[in-house]
């Protein structure tokens, strides 16, 4: 088995994150060698990166750009008790692993990770030992996941209230400072509301339907690394609190369809937290029909 081995780093610099320009951070690395694959599958190991124990419980997602660059869910699965999971029967094509962990344990004590980033893992591979690093949060860890939360409003032509579905993601961008990030859509945890449909009712602007949402996610920047058949390096983030960036996004889909069908059909609210004060604008969705 591979070893895996990392040394903090006390600066780090921002990278731009779409056109929003804003940034992930990078820490330093560790290594971790994959074995020889199954057919058509990706699979692997959630580890404990401090102790080297499976996690169990862990949120798997396999995931693939779509047409605008934003790395969207193909599958998702659950680690078993011995921390494993598997992908089977794939497409040809580069997948992206994305990985993150929350669990309580039998005494009341959470324990979150940050998400863990694989980038451009083949079929036919696995992933031996995929690391996975607490979080630091502001002001110190706590173990529990953010919760970033806001309102959805949707309406019609003339603004009058139009009822919609609204499909939330937490995103954040991963990759070498000075290139383009890959965005990648992190994984919520429970209690979160990745689907709201909105109602008009007291409570809502003028002329609006709405909702509330939230989605809890890690406390922290991404660890990441590019797959490497000879042994994969991740990048971690320091072992300090600092900022760190989210874009939830919305889209909205009027009559329970799959096509967005407001103006603008998608829209995104950039979330900078950590050591600072969290400021989340609404989503409003006009123009519904």
């Amino acid at each position: 088995m591979g070893q895996h081995s990392r040394n903090d780093v006390s600066s780090l610099p921002w990278v731009g994150l779409l056109a929003f320009g804003l940034a992930t951070l990078l820490g330093c690395a560790g290594i971790i060698v994959s074995n020889p694959p199954g057919p058509n599958s990706i699979s692997g190991v959630v580890v404990n990166d401090s102790t080297g124990q499976p996690v169990a419980g862990a949120i798997v997602l396999l995931e693939q750009p779509d047409a605008s660059g934003i790395d969207r869910v193909v599958r998702s699965e659950t680690t078993a008790s011995d921390g494993s999971f598997a992908f089977v029967a794939l497409m040809p094509g580069n997948y992206d692993v994305v990985t993150a962990a929350s669990v309580t344990s039998s005494s009341g004590v959470t324990s979150t990770s940050a998400t863990t980033v694989t980038l451009l893992v083949p079929p036919n591979t696995t992933l031996s030992r995929i690391p996975l690093v607490p979080q630091f949060v502001n002001p110190v860890p706590t173990g529990k996941p953010i919760g970033i939360g806001a309102t959805v409003t949707t309406s019609g032509l003339g603004g009058v209230p139009i009822s919609a579905d609204v499909k939330l993601s937490a995103l954040q961008g991963v990759g070498p400072q000075g290139t383009s990030p890959s965005v990648v859509t992190i994984p919520t945890f429970t209690g979160s509301t990745p689907v709201v449909s909105t109602a008009a009712g007291p409570a809502c602007p003028a002329g609006t339907a709405c909702a509330d949402y939230e989605l809890f996610v890690p406390s922290a920047l991404p660890v990441w690394g590019t797959f490497n058949p000879a042994g994969t390096q991740y990048r971690i983030p320091p072992g300090h609190p600092v900022e760190f960036l989210y874009l939830i996004e919305g889209r909205a889909f009027v009559r329970g369809g799959n096509t967005p069908d407001c103006t603008p059909s998608s829209q995104f609210a950039p979330v900078i937290a950590g050591t600072l004060p969290a400021f989340i604008p609404n989503l409003n969705f006009v123009g519904c029909q």
